[in-house]
């Protein structure tokens, strides 16, 4: 099956021309089109919808400050999938971080099954040790020649414009994505069709959106601005008299009744890490609303944020990116956008694409002159380096551990693993993404707001760093636990936790991993449950016992059968 790459000028009508659900795919670079908001690229958006077939896949590149608008009008009509981040040409906008992200969406037509193909990257090696950047920690017996299967953050490609136009490798990619679409991005994107036969169903455009030149530097990405807004600056509100209890506590209820106790501009730093809405384990709260009722909770309680925020202050809020892109169109109206913060915390894989994504917006009331500390926070190790313990040793002794600017993907900060790390509850975050954020956007004695506190991550950090805290979550076992953790604070300087010990294992999984590798060389193909039954040293038992399915015992060996060995 072809793709077809058709010029801006005849992109729309192209389109119009086509029969409904005539295309398999469709590749929109909003980016290369004369559109200065929604409104513009909505008649290509309406198109694309009618002419995608069931389970049609459209995927939508665009530069940040209309990104989220088009994702939430996708939304009504489509399903959305990925939001890709899309490591870019470094930016430096005039305020908040770095930027090197740039983005494109996928949706899918219809509610019916859909079809990807499994890309991988090759794997990357550390620049100063040249192991792989990934340590597999003894499990390098499950890593893929051919390299890892991509996330929805790409951090390995050529760093290109990917805001204004979209990466020839990045397309490349996409395609290699498309079932039956060619695996070479535009072969000679200066032929562009005017007109596109009935058989071609994957289309490209427009095509003077491929970024080829190698070496130009991207412009500047555009930022979110209020309208003929101007916040005039007025001195900081002091605490009146008879409300000092306002500060350095922890709120037991519902946010919007206590918030709406805190005085206007009050706030220095407001955050929050709500409920994904993906029916989780919390004892207060639902979360399996509708999307009407999630995004109405959340506009009331970002109204608030809003309202108790100082001229100074930031906002910083944490979701999936489905969610992430209805945040971001709402606050574009209220307040100045920074960043969308790209945080790369791989979880568990599961489908042709790894999950990897967290939105991060950093929105700020003032356009300029917000507390922002990019000197204290704005350096961290190059990702071109490994983590090892050794490997860092190494290059302190020699001097090679060197640093870079901190941008808007953060992939140094990890999601907690260890159970001995860990609170009873569904999402809990590290100390490291917080204390990264109150250091950047506030100084000592400033006060840090979380009105979904969870188990109080965000304020425990906030104490340590000797900022001052308001606390709220309408569960009183998190409230309780966030009291005794600060308590802990002040008596320990740390937060005691119980140590768990795990039970040890009758057999190494690597051990039952690598059996199964070597019947599988043997046999030329998987070898059965009985088959194992027979062959193994160890027994069926033991496979069956220390695997939670017969395919993750399978893993190692399905590599070999992929290789044809």
């Amino acid at each position: 099956m072809d793709v077809a790459y058709v010029e801006g000028a005849n992109f729309y009508h192209t389109l119009a021309k086509r029969t409904p659900g005539s295309l398999a795919a469709l590749v929109l670079i909003t980016g290369a089109l004369e559109a200065d908001g929604l409104e513009d690229i909505r008649p290509y958006l309406d198109e694309a919808i009618r002419t995608l077939e069931n389970g049609g896949l459209l995927f939508v590149q665009g530069r940040l400050d209309i990104l989220p608008e088009i994702g939430v009008y996708l939304d009504l009509s489509l399903v959305f999938k990925y939001w890709f981040a899309i490591q870019s040409t470094m930016t430096h906008p005039t305020s908040g971080l770095p930027t090197v992200h740039g983005a494109a969406l996928l949706f899918v037509k219809g509610d019916g099954a859909y079809q990807l193909n499994r890309v991988r990257f090759p794997h990357a090696n550390c620049a100063f040790c040249g192991k792989t950047l990934k340590d597999w920690g003894g499990k390098s017996h499950l890593m893929h020649p051919d390299g890892y299967a991509i996330s929805d953050v790409w951090k390995d490609l050529p760093p290109a414009d990917n805001y204004h136009c979209l990466s020839e490798a990045a397309l490349d990619t996409i395609l290699k994505m498309i079932p039956a679409a060619e695996s070479s991005a535009a072969n000679d994107p200066d032929q562009a069709q005017n007109y596109v036969p009935a058989e071609d169903r994957i289309l490209v455009g427009p095509s003077e959106g491929i970024f080829t030149a190698a070496g130009s530097v991207a412009e500047p990405s555009v930022q979110y601005r209020l309208p003929d807004l101007e916040i005039k600056r007025q001195p900081l509100p002091q605490t009146p008299k008879g409300e000092e209890d306002l500060w350095n506590v922890v709120h037991q209820g519902d946010a919007l009744t206590i918030l709406k106790r805190y005085p206007d501009e009050s706030i220095d730093l407001a955050f929050a890490d709500p409920p994904y809405n993906l029916d989780k384990g919390y004892t207060a709260y639902d979360d399996e609303l509708s999307r009407e009722s999630y995004l109405a909770w959340c506009n009331a309680w970002l109204d608030e944020y809003v309202r108790v925020l100082k001229p100074t202050g930031s906002l910083f809020i944490l979701n999936l990116p489905h969610w992430t892109m209805y945040h971001a169109a709402y606050l574009n109206q209220r307040l100045h956008f920074q960043n969308w913060i790209v945080w790369d915390a791989l979880s568990e894989p599961r489908g042709k694409i790894m999950p990897a994504h967290y939105g991060l917006l950093f929105y700020t009331k003032s356009e300029k002159g917000f507390t922002f500390n990019y000197d204290r926070a704005g350096q961290i190790v190059p990702v071109r380096y490994c983590l090892r313990s050794g490997c860092i040793r190494q290059r302190q002794q020699t001097g090679g551990d060197e640093s870079e600017p901190l941008t808007d993907i953060w992939t140094d900060i990890h999601r907690i693993k260890h159970r001995r790390d860990r609170d009873y509850h569904p999402c809990q975050l590290p100390d490291a993404l917080m204390e990264r954020i109150i250091l950047l956007t506030t100084n000592e004695g400033d006060i840090v707001l979380d009105a979904l506190a969870g188990t109080g991550t965000t304020v425990v950090v906030a104490a340590r760093l000797r900022r001052r805290y308001v606390a709220v979550d309408i569960d009183e076992k998190y409230t309780s636990m966030i009291r005794q953790k600060i308590s802990q604070l002040h008596l320990h300087g740390s937060i005691q936790r119980e140590m768990v010990k795990r039970p040890r294992a009758k057999y190494r999984k690597k051990d039952l991993q690598l059996e199964l590798r070597e019947m599988t060389m043997r046999l030329g193909r998987l070898p059965t449950q009985n088959e194992v039954a027979q062959m193994s040293r160890y027994g069926l038992q033991a496979f069956l016992e220390t695997f939670p399915s017969w395919g993750k015992a399978l893993k190692a060996a399905k590599i070999e059968v992929r290789n044809g060995n």
